[in-house]
C-alpha cells in the first residue's frame, strides 16, 4: 500500500547538466506529476494482415509540475533555475541574506539554458525515483485569500533512474510559507486595495532536443522563445481608474510583497506592467469583479523585466 503522505521529495544542484547528484535538500509539496514519457514510431505499414503490427520505443521525454506551498527557503531553488540569475547580500551576519532573482541574459551552459537540479521523488514505494538534469521551464507563483502563495514549477529533466531513497531531512526553521494574510500590492506606487487574487508566472520557453548521439533521452536543453513574465488575477471592479490605465496603455510600476516573521520576505518587482486584458462585463446581480492580464515589459534602467527579492536564511541555492 502506498501513500503520497508518506512520500518525499528531494533535490540538489548540479555543475553539470545531466550528471545526478545526491539529494541534500528536501521540500513539502503539495502534489506533483513528475513522469516518463516515450516517444514511438512505426516501422510498417504494408503486412499482409489486419491486425496492428509492432512499433518501436523512441525518444524518452520527462516533464511535469510540482506544486507546494512557497516558504522562505524552498522557493530559493526554483526561483534560481527559473531565472538562471541571482546575487546576494548579508542582511544579518551568519543568519539572514538577501537574494535577488532576475532573468539570466547568458545561458548556464552549452547544452542547458539554466541552472539544472537533481530530483529525487520518493513515493511509498521501496525505491525512488531519480530525474537528473532537471531545470525549471516555468513558475507560478498565486496568492488569493485563504492560501498560501502557491508554486507550480514546470519540470523539464534529461533522464530518470530508480535508485535506493535517501533519508529525507526537511528544515526545520523557517517553515511556514508565505501566505496572503501578509500581502500586500502596490500598483503605481500606491497601495491597493481591489486586488482579490494575482498569479505571476515566469516562462523560459524552453524544449528537451533529441540528437543523434547513441542514446534515447534528450541532448540538450533549448529555448524556442524569450524569456516572458506574465501577470493575472482579479480586481474588484469599484472606480474606473485601472481601466482607464488599460485603455491607455498606461505603464505602470507593479509590487507584490509578502513576509513573514524574523524578517524574512519575498517582493516581487516589476518596473513595467501594462495591462493586455480587461474586460469589463455584468454578468448578473452579483459584485462586479475584473480578470486581468498583464506583461511585464524589459526595462532599460534596471536591465531586466521582473526581479524577485527573498530574503532567508539560505545564501547559496
Amino acid at each position: 500500500m502506498a501513500y503520497g503522505m508518506s512520500g518525499f521529495i528531494g533535490l540538489a544542484k548540479e555543475t553539470t547538466w545531466g550528471t545526478a547528484v545526491a539529494a541534500s535538500d528536501y521540500f513539502d509539496a503539495m502534489s506533483e506529476n513528475l513522469s516518463l514519457a516515450i516517444d514511438r514510431f512505426d516501422i510498417t505499414n504494408i503486412i499482409n494482415r489486419f491486425a496492428e503490427p509492432d512499433d518501436v520505443a523512441g525518444v524518452q521525454r520527462i516533464s511535469g509540475d510540482i506544486s507546494f506551498a512557497a516558504d522562505p527557503i524552498s522557493i530559493g531553488y526554483f526561483l534560481r533555475s527559473v531565472t538562471g540569475t541571482m546575487s546576494g547580500s548579508v542582511v544579518l551576519s551568519g543568519f539572514l541574506f538577501q537574494n535577488d532573482f532576475t532573468f539570466t541574459t547568458t545561458d548556464f551552459a552549452a547544452d542547458c539554458p539554466v541552472p539544472p537540479y537533481t530530483f529525487e521523488v520518493f513515493r511509498d514505494v521501496t525505491s525512488s525515483h531519480q530525474y537528473a538534469g532537471g531545470v525549471v521551464n516555468r513558475l507560478a507563483l498565486a496568492i488569493q485569500p485563504n492560501q498560501d502563495l502557491r508554486a507550480t514549477a514546470g519540470i523539464l529533466a534529461k533522464s530518470a533512474s530508480v535508485i535506493t531513497k535517501t533519508a529525507a531531512s526537511f528544515p526545520g526553521s523557517p517553515v511556514i510559507p508565505f501566505a496572503f494574510d501578509t500581502a500586500s500590492i502596490q500598483i503605481g506606487g500606491a497601495a491597493t486595495a481591489l486586488i482579490e487574487g494575482m498569479t505571476v508566472t515566469l516562462d523560459n520557453q524552453l524544449d528537451g532536443i533529441p540528437l543523434l548521439n547513441n542514446s534515447a533521452v534528450i541532448g540538450k536543453i533549448r529555448r524556442r522563445g524569450f524569456q516572458m513574465a506574465r501577470v493575472s488575477g482579479t480586481l474588484a471592479f469599484e472606480n474606473v481608474t485601472e481601466y482607464q490605465n488599460f485603455i491607455n496603455q498606461t505603464e505602470q510600476v507593479l509590487k507584490l510583497n509578502l513576509f513573514r516573521a524574523n524578517s524574512f520576505g519575498l517582493l516581487v518587482d516589476i518596473p513595467r506592467f501594462v495591462y493586455t486584458t480587461f474586460p469589463v462585463s455584468m454578468p448578473g446581480r452579483e459584485r462586479l469583479t475584473i480578470g486581468f492580464d498583464g506583461i511585464a515589459r524589459y526595462h532599460a534602467g534596471s536591465a531586466q523585466a521582473i526581479k524577485i527579492g527573498l530574503t532567508t536564511t539560505k545564501s547559496n541555492y
